[in-house]
C-alpha cells in the first residue's frame, strides 16, 4: 500500500479546515468565518483502493501570549515534524506577505513543501502574480498552486502534488478510520462549532467546550456538556434571553452531530459556567485537553 503524512499548515482562517474536509469528501473538522476556530491537530484519512494518506490540520499559527495560544502554536509546529510533505495555505487577499514568511522560515521540517494561495477569486490576476513571485522568490524548490477551496477549485492540484510523496509501507490507521478523534471530541468541537457561528465579537474566542458525559442508550446518545467563558456577563449572553440563544446552539448542535454519525441524539443538554482567566490557567486547560502532549 502506497502511504504518507501530510501537515496542513498556516495561519488561522486561511482555509485549512476547508481543504481537509474537501480532500475526504465528509466533514472532519469544523469549520466556521472566524479566525482561530481550530485549536488542536486533527488527522483526517483517505482511504482509496491502494493508498493511504492522513492529512493533519493544525491550528492557525499566531504569535498571541497565552497559554492556549502558546498550546495551539505548539501544537501546529509541533504538526509539521516526522511529516512526508507539508502543505502552506495562503490567505490570497492579505496585503502582506511577511508574516507567511516569517512563520514559513519558521517551520523546522525537512519535508517538501507546496505552497497553496487561497481565495485567489478575492484578488485581481496581477496581484496574484505579484505574491507568487515573492513566494518563489523566498522558496524556489516550492510548488505554488492557485485555488479557491470553497468552489472547489485546486483540489485536484493538491491532490498531484502529493502524488510524489506516497512511499509503499502499511497502513497508520485501520481502513475504515476517516479521523483519529473520536465521539466525544467531535461532540464537544461541533458545539464550539455553533457557538462560533451564532455569537459574535470576543466571547466565541473566550469559550471553551467540555463533555461530561456521553452514552448510548436505547438506540440514541445521550449528551451533557458545559460551555466555559471567563465572565458572568458571557454566561448571560450564550443563555440568551430566556434560554433562547442556548437552545438555538443546541438544537444546530443536534441536527450536525445527527449528520455526521448517522444516529439518533436523544438528549443534548448544555448548560454553561463563568471560570475567569481559565485561557491562562493550566490546570483548566489540562481538564479541556489543550495541554501539550
Amino acid at each position: 500500500m502506497n502511504v504518507a503524512i501530510i501537515a496542513i499548515m498556516g495561519r488561522p482562517n486561511v482555509g485549512k479546515s476547508t481543504l481537509l474536509n474537501c480532500l475526504l469528501s465528509k466533514k472532519v473538522s469544523i469549520v466556521t468565518p472566524k479566525a482561530q476556530t481550530t485549536r488542536d491537530s486533527i488527522r483526517g484519512v483517505l482511504n482509496e483502493k491502494d493508498r493511504q494518506i492522513v492529512f493533519v490540520d493544525t491550528p492557525g499559527i499566531y504569535y498571541g501570549e497565552g497559554k492556549l495560544e502558546s498550546h495551539m502554536r505548539r501544537a501546529a509546529f509541533g504538526s509539521s515534524r516526522e511529516v512526508d510533505g507539508i502543505l502552506y495555505l495562503i490567505d490570497g487577499s492579505i496585503d502582506s506577505l511577511e508574516m507567511d514568511l516569517k512563520i514559513m522560515k519558521s517551520i523546522d521540517s525537512s519535508a517538501p513543501m507546496t505552497i497553496v494561495l487561497n481565495k485567489i477569486d478575492l484578488i485581481r490576476v496581477e496581484r496574484a502574480r505579484e505574491l507568487e513571485k515573492e513566494l518563489q522568490e523566498a522558496f524556489p524548490e516550492s510548488k505554488i498552486i492557485e485555488a479557491t477551496f470553497k468552489e472547489n477549485f485546486g483540489i485536484k492540484e493538491v491532490k498531484a502534488s502529493i502524488e510524489p510523496l506516497l512511499w509503499e509501507g502499511e497502513p497508520f490507521f485501520d481502513l475504515g478510520t476517516l479521523t483519529d478523534k473520536d465521539k466525544t471530541y467531535q461532540a464537544k468541537e461541533v458545539i464550539r462549532e455553533k457557538i462560533l457561528y451564532f455569537l459574535k465579537q470576543e466571547i466565541p474566542h473566550q469559550s471553551a467546550v467540555k463533555i461530561d458525559s456521553l452514552k448510548k442508550e436505547n438506540g440514541g446518545y445521550n449528551i451533557h456538556a458545559t460551555i466555559i467563558v471567563e465572565k458572568d456577563a458571557h454566561k448571560g449572553i450564550v443563555i440568551g434571553k430566556g434560554g433562547e440563544m442556548i437552545k438555538k446552539i443546541s438544537m444546530a448542535a443536534r441536527h450536525e452531530l445527527e449528520r455526521m454519525w448517522h444516529e439518533h441524539i436523544t438528549v443534548l443538554e448544555i448548560s454553561v459556567r463563568a471560570v475567569p482567566g481559565w485561557r491562562n490557567n493550566a490546570k483548566i486547560l489540562a481538564e479541556l485537553d489543550y495541554a501539550d502532549r
